[in-house]
């Protein structure tokens, strides 16, 4: 049975590391209440990705490497999230609907640029569902590296996570996670977790976020392999039911622990 599965090894570890990156950024996401970053920060590095295969890709520099592929999402990423620190300097009170705005308009971009490639459509596709379930150990180790890079970062100066340091991790973070998991996975990975252990503090909240995530991502990841589903979209399903669940319980638990209480009085 392990070997019979145990190609899915390299999608389990970047859908666990990615989950792992994603609950860090998102515990900042809520409290700075800029949602639509991701959004915004996926698309426009799905955007550097069309440029990079439909323009860059024409020179041999920018052409067959890893590094070279991620060119594109990396300085587009790097130009909205520095744009958007600047926003929220100046424009905090409508920085939310700008961001959206920002989304839409690089979604629209991108189905222009890949509108006249008769497989643009797969392109697009490819995008927003992403490929985990096809990673490869290749795909491991950058995302591996970098999310550790991050994670001692912030544990030796914790502090920069507070500032603009927050967008330039991001920006640095989110187009290599996009490239895997897609768009709609990606969005689910840094809010639904997040969200749903948003009542708890410090560890109790990575506890329950890594539980929720990976419960979500282990299970979707078999749904999709066992039935032949998008990955992308089965693991967001399954991820939301998951959180969907963990609350119901804490809520009876919390409900019986208070009735318990209460008898007692």
């Amino acid at each position: 049975m392990l070997n019979e599965y145990g190609w899915l090894a390299p999608a389990v570890l970047c859908g666990l590391i990615a989950l792992l990156g994603n609950i860090v950024l998102g515990e900042q996401v809520l409290k700075r209440q800029i949602i639509f970053i991701d959004l915004a920060v996926a698309q426009v590095a799905a955007l550097g990705a069309a440029l990079s295969q439909y323009w860059l890709s024409r020179y041999a520099l920018f052409s067959g490497s890893w590094f070279a592929e991620m060119i594109g999402p990396w300085v587009m990423s790097l130009l909205l999230c520095g744009l958007i620190a600047l926003m929220e300097k100046h424009y905090k009170e409508h920085l939310e609907p700008m961001i959206g705005s920002l989304f839409v308009v690089s979604a629209s971009l991108a189905i222009l640029l890949v509108s006249k490639d008769p497989h643009g459509a797969d392109f697009i596709q490819g995008i927003l569902n992403g490929q985990l379930l096809w990673s490869t150990w290749d795909d491991v180790w950058p995302l591996a590296i970098i999310t550790t890079a991050m994670l001692v970062l912030i544990s030796v100066k914790p502090e920069f996570m507070q500032g603009s340091g927050f967008y330039l991790i991001f920006a640095i973070l989110m187009p290599i996670t996009v490239k895997l998991t897609g768009i709609y996975l990606e969005f689910a990975l840094l809010v639904i977790p997040a969200l749903c252990a948003a009542a708890y503090k410090g560890v109790r909240f990575f506890i329950a976020s890594i539980g929720i995530g990976t419960v979500g991502i282990l299970s979707g990841l078999a749904v999709s392999a066992y039935y032949d589903l998008p990955s992308g979209a089965s693991i967001v399903i399954t991820l939301f039911l998951v959180g969907v669940i963990f609350n119901i319980v804490m809520q009876l638990s919390r409900y019986l622990h208070d009735n318990k209480m209460a008898k007692n009085y």
